[in-house]
């Protein structure tokens, strides 16, 4: 692809960090969809996890500590992800979030026309841009014409998100709750952790997951500069090591770091992902005794200059530019950044790094939600074509190393991509814009991922051994799953104001001390109930 056409996908990689913003939906019926907390109800069990074999990698995963496997090179033959053809040939009405630019038209379109031939359904595409995503779900949840298949992602929180659920979508417990999921083996193959991310309503399962990678949020480096500057890829990298690095690699127009960085830093200080839990109790991050010391250590690294003068202000399009070109050393993006930025450079390697240690205590890397979202079917559908439909999501889910997963990734073979001397599909020009970014079916569904790009070897070699050093020691946020209405009625706007306080106090428009009094506020703004809400769906979540 080109990095044109990759800058415009920058979004799919980002969003997976910020997806545990989505399932802070409500917790109270305000909408009509009734009452959605599980307090007081019987919980559905999750699916049952029945992982599949594949095609075995060249550095082995670990699901348990969220390591997922790693190819150097692209299976040489593929299998069979399914049996049959999972449509009946109606037509489906779909409607998910989009990253990538319009698609040509389904008629001149031949990715369109082959997923639709090899799925057995047509498929009536809603792809909504990102940046008009929640402006156009909401007039989408006040009116009553509804796609048979929604995705809820992108880490976006929709006002009154798991009443609309409830309201409108299918309970989908029945088909896919313990062994009843092993009609639909892909999804099967889904781990229970992001089922659970999702959560349930009201006690049942109405979304099914689009799996992501474990981490969240990470500082993304250009691992030749940062070597050359004294990085120690071991885990014994300090703050004081990181903080002479990145002097050394500010100079003239160029600067060692490029976004706002005290979301990666933060757990290095020892502060929670999110919120803390001890003894179902909820307390927020941002009372962490240990945020001024981190905004008073980036502030120094502001006065200093060693940060990208526009990062208050720059966009993920922005940062991925300066990183590409060379202007920023350094920049934070979601883990899943990866197979983006590996295939669009050439010039040096990008790599995650370690969290540095403060004061001789190691820090450990954020969790992310581990997905991208949940998708849901329209509860008038019925019982016969919900289970078509799973149907055809199990057949999105086929895994990495299946000739479905090929169609799904890199399109028709010898029109949309070809393999290279290695036997690695490489797009073909058509490929750059019929494809799944264009077109995101893998927002439908999608495989548990893997570790993969085309020719960038030395790029997945060193995210998997980060992923080895850091995934069984990475800070969870408890609330995953769990449902808060005041979280989805006034969180964004509290949170805003943590986050205008956090900029101000870096860029040394506010003081230290101010930070205090932003606390204060966000408690009393609702921050004090939120953690009150998710105590209590806690409690409910874990009471048999």
């Amino acid at each position: 692809m080109s990095r044109r056409t990759l800058l415009r996908s920058a979004g799919i990689a980002t969003a997976a960090a910020l997806s545990p913003a989505l399932l802070t939906a409500c917790g109270s019926g305000s909408k009509g969809g009734g009452n959605v907390a599980n307090k007081g109800t019987k919980l559905t069990p999750w699916p049952t996890f029945t992982p599949k074999t594949g095609p075995a990698p060249d550095l082995k995963g670990d699901v348990t500590t969220g390591v997922e496997d790693a190819y150097l090179k692209y299976p040489s033959k593929l299998t069979k992800g399914t049996s049959g053809t999972p449509g009946d040939g109606s037509t489906l009405k779909v409607m998910t979030i989009t990253y990538g630019t319009p698609p040509t038209a389904r008629a001149k379109n031949q990715y369109w026309q082959a997923m639709e031939k090899a799925l057995g359904v047509k498929i009536d595409f809603t792809a909504i841009p990102a940046a008009d995503f929640q402006s156009k779900m909401s007039t989408v949840m006040a009116g009553n014409d509804l796609p048979d298949i929604l995705n809820i992602g992108g880490g976006n929180t929709l006002a009154h998100e798991a009443d609309f659920v409830m309201k409108t979508m299918a309970n989908l417990s029945e088909y896919v709750s313990g062994d009843a999921i092993k009609d639909y083996p892909n999804l099967a193959n889904i781990p229970t952790n992001a089922w659970s991310s999702v959560g349930r309503f009201h006690g049942g399962i109405y979304g099914v997951p689009i799996q992501r990678a474990k981490p969240a949020s990470v500082m993304w480096i250009n691992r030749d500069s940062f070597d050359k500057a004294g990085y120690k890829p071991t885990g014994s990298w300090t703050q004081e090591e990181y903080s002479a690095a990145v002097k050394e690699l500010t100079k003239g127009k160029q600067y060692g770091i490029g976004s706002l960085p005290q979301g990666v830093w933060a757990s290095s200080y020892g502060i929670a992902n999110g919120w803390s839990m001890k003894g179902g109790m909820f307390t927020s991050q941002y009372e962490d005794p240990h945020w001024k010391d981190l905004l008073s250590y980036t502030n120094g690294l502001w006065k200093q200059k060693q940060i990208w003068p526009n990062s208050p202000t720059g966009s993920t399009v922005d940062f991925k530019t300066q990183y590409y070109n060379g202007t920023i050393q350094s920049y934070t993006d979601g883990f899943s950044a990866l197979p983006t930025t590996l295939s669009v450079i050439h010039d040096f390697l990008p790599a995650p790094m370690l969290p540095f240690t403060v004061n001789g205590i190691a820090g450990a890397a954020y969790a992310g939600s581990n997905i991208f979202g949940y998708t849901t079917l329209n509860k008038n559908l019925s019982k016969a074509k919900i289970k078509m439909v799973l149907k055809v999501l199990d057949w999105l889910a086929s895994p990495f190393g299946t000739e479905e997963y090929q169609l799904l990734m890199y399109g028709v073979e010898g029109v949309h991509f070809k393999y290279n001397g290695a036997g690695d599909p490489i797009p073909t020009k058509l490929g750059t814009t019929e494809n799944v970014i264009n077109l995101p079916f893998w927002y439908m569904c999608s495989a548990p991922q893997v570790l993969y790009v085309p020719g960038a070897q030395a790029g997945i070699k060193a995210a998997y051994e980060w992923e080895q050093q850091t995934s069984s020691k990475m800070i969870v946020n408890p609330t995953l799953g769990l449902r808060s209405d005041t979280q989805t009625s006034v969180g964004a706007t509290i949170s805003q104001n943590m986050t205008d306080t956090i900029t101000g106090i870096i860029t040394g428009r506010q003081p230290v001390s101010s930070w205090d009094a932003a606390v204060k506020k966000w408690k009393s703004g609702g921050g004090d109930k939120i953690a009150s809400e998710y105590a209590s769906e806690f409690a409910a979540n874990t009471t048999k």
